[in-house]
């Protein structure tokens, strides 16, 4: 089961992509952040915005970035 932090960066995602890519787009970033979806935390809250914004490049630089924003306010 997603950790908190990673369920609300699925609803980030999910308006945009849908439920089952958005998972696999925060799941992909947490691995490239050096965790998992389960063991998401705020400690690595930074690198993993970055790393789903890269992961969410390909719907556009502007939603990518609005993607990340609206998870380091989390």
């Amino acid at each position: 089961m997603p950790s908190e932090l990673a369920d609300k960066a699925i609803k980030i995602v999910s308006p945009v992509t849908g439920d089952f890519l958005a998972k696999a787009k925060v799941s992909t970033a947490c691995k490239l952040a050096g965790t998992d979806i389960d063991s998401l935390d705020r400690s690595l809250l930074g690198e993993f915005a970055n790393k789903l914004e890269l992961a969410c490049k390909n719907l556009g630089p502007n939603i990518s970035q609005g993607i990340k924003e609206k998870v380091l306010a989390l």
